[in-house]
Order: structure tokens, then C-alpha cells, then sequence
């Protein structure tokens, strides 16, 4: 049962999750493609990536958490519900023409993360327009079926919204909320895909233990500035492989 294949496979999680975590992020779409390979629908995948993704930003958080701003938390009053929304209106939408469009887009916010000394706005929000960016992100995490942090990010950041901890605290908890909440109206399937893929018990300790170090290095190791270019270069790999995959 544990072949070269599966050891190859555990690196790559256990080093994809160290970087995500360390922005920030959940590392869902890495979790999607490796279960995919392994053997998995797509429809399946997305479960096991939606376990994955609680299992790393909820471990993450747990050393990222001081940097969140409770204002954030109304995000989730606008994002669950437009998320549901969103995902009626993808049925209307080709797939592909998705997929180009937000990678673009993610990949685009990456480049300007990574390279921009500075944000490319000033914006002054309460919490009418933080419940609004909740909803507007919410329906694109609906409609393209990717986590709302890879949005999320990036308005939070060059819209001058947030510092790059504080980013990276709100989007760890926003991505952990939402994929919760996307998870448990999938239990039974769930146990039917851990059923029929061994690797998603044993990549889940891994995830978790790699989680709470790549939450420490950015929490407590890097500047902010570290952080900015860490999430920076996330989106951008995100975006290329939403257009190339």
C-alpha cells in the first residue's frame, strides 16, 4: 500500500501546505490535482480538498488568529449566502471560459501583489461595504467553485484594506469557515470517498503537521513584507494553474 508513488506524493503535500499556510492559504487546489492523480473524480476531489482545506487553515489559524481583525468577520454574513447563489448561476456558464478568466484575473492580482511597493488604492471601508466584499466573494467562490481566499486576498491587500498578517489571518479564516460550511452538506459522501482513497487518512496528519509550522514561519518568522510576497507568488501560481490545468 505505501509505494514510492505515495511517498512522492506526501512531499509534495507536505511542502505545498508549509508554503500555502505560510500565506495564508489552504493549499485546495493542490489537495484537488493530488487527489485527482490518485485516482478520484473531480466531484470527489473536491471533497477531499474542502477536508483538506479545515484540516490546514484550522491549523494554521491557531498561530495566526492574534493578527485577525474581528471587523472581518463579517465577511461570512455576506459570503455564505452569495456563494450559494453563485453556484446556481455557473450551471449557465461554460467551465473553461471560467476557468481562463479567473486565472487571469488571480494570476494578474498575484503580479501585482508580489511587485507593487505599495497599494494600488486607499479604500476606507465599515461594515455595510466588508459584508459586500464578503458577498461579492462569496458568489465568485460559488461560481467558479475555488476558495474564496484567492479573491479575497488580493482586495484586501491593494485595495489597502489590510496589512499582509492581517490579510493572511482573515484569509485563513474565511477559508476555513467556508469550506466547513461546504463540507457538512456533504457527510455522506465524504465517508464514501475516505472509504475508496486511503490517502486522504494518511495525508491528513501531514497536512495538519505541516499546517502548524507554515502558520508559525508567517505568523512569527516573516516581515510583513515576506508575507505580501508569499501570497504574492501564491496567486500567482494559483492563476497559472487554473489556466494551464
Amino acid at each position: 500500500m505505501f509505494s514510492l508513488e505515495t511517498f512522492l506524493i506526501i512531499v509534495v503535500t507536505s511542502l505545498a501546505v508549509l508554503i500555502y499556510t505560510m500565506g495564508g492559504f489552504g493549499g485546495g487546489s493542490i489537495f484537488l490535482a493530488i487527489l485527482i492523480f490518485s485516482g478520484l473524480t473531480p466531484s470527489q476531489a473536491a471533497i477531499g480538498s474542502l477536508l483538506f482545506n479545515i484540516f490546514s487553515t484550522g491549523a494554521s489559524f491557531t498561530k495566526w488568529r492574534t493578527y485577525l481583525e474581528k471587523r472581518f468577520l463579517l465577511l461570512l454574513i455576506g459570503s455564505v449566502p452569495l456563494a450559494f447563489f453563485g453556484g446556481v448561476a455557473s450551471f449557465t456558464i461554460s467551465e473553461d471560459l471560467l476557468k481562463l478568466i479567473m486565472g487571469l484575473i488571480i494570476a494578474g492580482s498575484g503580479i501585482l501583489t508580489l511587485f507593487s511597493r505599495r497599494p494600488i488604492a486607499s479604500l476606507k471601508v465599515n461594515f455595510i461595504h466588508i459584508i459586500l466584499i464578503g458577498g461579492l466573494i462569496g458568489f465568485l467562490a460559488g461560481l467558479t467553485g475555488i476558495g474564496g481566499g484567492v479573491y479575497l486576498a488580493p482586495i484586501l491587500l491593494l485595495g489597502g484594506i489590510s496589512e499582509p498578517k492581517t490579510t493572511a489571518a482573515t484569509t485563513t479564516f474565511f477559508i476555513f469557515s467556508n469550506s466547513l460550511a461546504g463540507l457538512l452538506a456533504r457527510i455522506p459522501k465524504l465517508v464514501i470517498v475516505i472509504q475508496q482513497n486511503y490517502l486522504i487518512s494518511i495525508l491528513v496528519p501531514v497536512v495538519v503537521a505541516m499546517s502548524f509550522i507554515g502558520g508559525h514561519i508567517g505568523s512569527k518568522r516573516l516581515s510583513q513584507e515576506d508575507v505580501k510576497k508569499v501570497i504574492g507568488a501564491i496567486l500567482i501560481f494559483i492563476g497559472l494553474f487554473l489556466i494551464f490545468y
